[in-house]
């Protein structure tokens, strides 16, 4: 366990996997758990609608290639979206977003490292505020904080940072 913070890697886990639609993956290797959500896309015919006009306008301009595109949408609907493994429990056979990191945790490292994405200015301010909080590790330093659990920062405190990563990553559309 983290000192003062009361949370060690096992409880940051069960919590963060706690949050709705979160995954763990291991995509750069055995050496750095990402936890990830699932963000739906935003529906393309939402869009057009705003940019292209009533249906029958937008209906009229694409009837010709309708038939041609028919086939080919059908075979890509039948397929799981790219980047989606089925062994999250049945949660690949979501029809289309994809799967954004929110968290990271280096394995193994005592005291535990953690990783979150962070709006610009919290990322700064927490910098600041902070000897354990530094640049993210190997990503946009711009938008992501290191946290080495030395016990600055309490328990509340990172659930809510990890709670605030979590909204920020599953609110993009």
């Amino acid at each position: 366990m983290s000192a003062q913070s009361g949370l060690g890697h096992k409880a940051i886990e069960a919590y963060i996997l706690s949050l709705p639609k979160a995954r763990l993956d291991y995509p750069f290797g055995e050496d750095v758990a990402v936890y990830k959500v699932f963000v739906p896309a935003t529906s393309s015919v939402s869009r057009l609608d705003a940019a292209q006009g009533s249906n029958e306008k937008r209906a009229s301009r694409t009837i010709g290639t309708v038939r041609e595109r028919r086939s080919v949408t059908d075979v890509a609907m039948r397929q799981e979206p790219a980047g989606v493994t089925g062994s999250a429990g049945g949660q690949g056979k979501a029809a289309r977003g994809d799967w954004k990191m929110f968290a990271l945790i280096r394995e193994g490292k005592k005291p535990v490292q953690l990783s979150l994405k962070s709006d610009p200015q919290l990322t700064e301010t927490l910098r600041a505020r902070y000897e354990s909080v530094m640049p993210g590790y190997h990503l946009n330093k711009k938008h992501w904080n290191t946290i080495v659990l030395t016990g600055q920062l309490n328990g509340q405190e990172i659930k809510a940072l990890i709670r605030h990563s979590y909204d920020l990553v599953s609110s993009q559309n």
